[in-house]
């Protein structure tokens, strides 16, 4: 049997399943008349200092073995166990005579709701970060020992609804083979503490916990999203070699950290990341790849009420740069809208906000996001290699009204003394079909390209990427996005200017010696996929690749195109291709 689900780190594991029961279950409804309000709340202040101590002394022991990403999460919870608001609803709640569980579980789901109405997956996702601090803070007000996972010594796979963060970073490496979520998301705290373990993770598989034996062998895909088990002794040993053959291809593929990126010819091909953080950026320089080459500035914004500071801005901009050590950083200004709604910003009912007030519409617009933005980018760019992209440009009318702001805010910096780079490059995105059909127009005004797949295939096949009922039409290889990828890497050519692919499609194995024939010379993916991607590339000459595109462009169909690259592929290539 198999469940498919949502690949969120890649790999094999085969391994015994480890069945998480759920959490503890505390009501919201029960009342106390007789315990003083006075005891109550201070049985909760209490309770908050112990905590609070706890999660000091966890997120301290991860920052002295040097898990950032672990130590962060932990103080993220602390935050929210400090925050006033929750602190003052709380008593609140008891002062409407709610007994001391149910007053902590009614505040943290009001705060819960209001994260909700927004109806954006990262915020979505928080909500298990309210929901574990809550468990834990009404655990230590009774008195109760909050569940943790204790693992044996033989590695299993683990398989549970969701498992709380707090939890998740307790979990140590070697005890775990994989972790199967039947909630949660890609940008779920638990799914980003698991990957982080270098094992392999899914999530989004329903009920399956209900229907896997505890202690069975089961295997797990990372690749391809995928839980087996009820297996036959075949399948097991059939399984056990594709483990085997995964694990050869880890091992190669580490060996190939900080090599130059080339084709077989050999081409030199330039390889760089897509970055939102600072802690990515040791990542990234370990793999060794020419830079960042989309830096998504919107994470700064999400998950607050107030817009950062340009100082604040400024700060984590300068860290990225200089984190990057003279290697290149491309930063995309705000793209906010669509699928991306910041509490910051007042919210627009839109029909179909994917096609409205959203990215570079309503970035021109706010002066106050623009020019902060702007002037904090600049100033970063005294310290390295800075570009700027704009996203979600569809005219040049667009581009050269954010080009000249630009222009206003630099003579604001010399006048004021305050040092940037006079010659820092600013570039556009190609996400929308009128930009790739204009793009050289566009081309002779930009600096560089940066074609954003995800975008471009959505609006090109007039498919909501994110509406399960019409995915299966989206589709990258649908001749129309070959075609519009082609024409705007020739348009960029003849101007000599860069241009690259940012989005998903730059790292998918059967794209790679499309794109390459198609004239792509530079790629950014995921920090994950850096080494897979420059084993791709090796094992392509630029001459075959050639030839594939030119048939490709033939097609008339997505599935004709992606025949033709599987006949393609010679047996070396086609064994990364899982």
């Amino acid at each position: 049997m198999k469940v498919t689900g949502i690949p969120v780190s890649r790999g094999m594991a085969l391994a015994p399943a480890r069945i998480i029961p759920p959490w503890p279950v505390f009501s919201d409804k029960r009342r106390e008349f007789h315990i003083p309000k006075a005891r109550q709340i201070a049985s909760v202040q209490n309770a908050v200092s112990r905590l609070g101590a706890f999660y000091t002394e966890r997120a301290n022991g991860f920052y002295a073995i040097g898990d950032k990403d672990r130590g962060d999460i932990i103080l993220t919870h602390n935050a929210i166990l400090h925050d006033p608001p929750l602190q003052e609803e709380i008593i609140r709640q008891i002062q409407d005579n709610y007994a001391l569980e149910s007053a902590v579980l009614r505040a943290f789901r009001k705060y819960a709701a209001t994260l909700s109405e927004i109806g954006n997956e990262y915020f979505g996702q928080r909500i298990a970060d309210l929901e574990d601090v809550a468990a834990r803070l009404i655990c230590t007000i009774l008195g109760r020992e909050f569940p943790e996972i204790h693992l044996g010594d033989l590695p299993v796979i683990l398989i549970a609804a969701d498992i709380p963060p707090s939890v998740m970073t307790g979990l140590h490496p070697r005890k775990v083979a994989g972790v199967v979520l039947t909630a949660g998301g890609q940008t779920s705290h638990s799914a980003i503490i698991a990957a982080s373990l270098g094992v392999p993770v899914i999530t989004g598989c329903q009920g399956v916990q209900s229907q896997v034996t505890d202690g069975e062998q089961v295997f797990l895909d990372g690749h391809a999203g995928e839980l087996h088990w009820g297996l036959e002794a075949e399948q097991i040993e059939e399984f056990t070699r594709l483990v085997q053959r995964n694990d050869r291809h880890m091992q190669l593929l580490d060996r190939l950290a900080g090599k130059p990126t080339q084709t077989a010819d050999p081409m030199p091909v330039r390889l760089c990341a897509n970055g939102q953080d600072v802690s990515s950026c040791e990542e990234i320089n370990r793999f060794g790849c020419d830079g960042i080459g989309l830096f998504r500035t919107e994470f700064l914004f999400l998950g607050r009420q107030a817009l950062p500071s340009e100082e604040e801005q400024f700060f984590l901009y300068k860290s990225i740069v200089t984190a990057m050590q003279g290697k290149p950083v491309v930063f995309r200004t705000l793209d906010m809208g669509g699928d991306k709604i910041l509490p910051c910003f007042p919210s627009v009912e839109e029909a179909n906000p994917f096609m409205g007030y959203r990215a570079i519409r309503m970035y021109l617009d706010r002066e106050d996001v623009f020019t902060p933005q702007i002037r904090a980018i600049l100033r970063a760019s005294a310290f390295g290699k800075v570009r700027v992209m704009f996203p979600m440009i569809s005219n040049l009318e667009e581009f050269l009204s954010a080009k000249s702001r630009i222009l206003c805010i630099q003579r604001e910096l010399d006048e004021q003394g305050i040092a940037y780079d006079p010659q820092i490059p600013i570039g556009t995105m190609i996400e929308v079909p009128a930009a790739a059909v204009n793009a050289d127009i566009l081309a002779r005004h930009a600096d560089f390209l940066s074609i954003g797949t995800n975008d471009l295939t959505q609006y090109t096949l007039a498919v909501d990427r994110l509406n399960t009922v019409v995915s299966y039409l989206y589709n990258h290889f649908d001749p129309a996005v070959v075609r519009l990828i082609q024409y705007t890497l020739q348009s960029a050519a003849r101007h000599q200017k860069e241009c690259g692919i940012c989005g998903e499609m730059a790292a998918d194995p059967l794209a790679v010696p499309l794109l390459l024939g198609l004239g792509l010379r530079s790629f950014s993916v995921s920090p994950g996929a850096l080494l897979r991607t420059r084993r791709l590339i090796s094992l392509c000459s630029i001459d075959k690749c050639s030839q594939l595109s030119e048939e490709v462009l033939q097609s008339v169909s997505a599935k004709e195109v992606i025949e033709k690259i599987q006949r393609w592929m010679p047996a070396s290539y086609a064994e990364w291709v899982v």
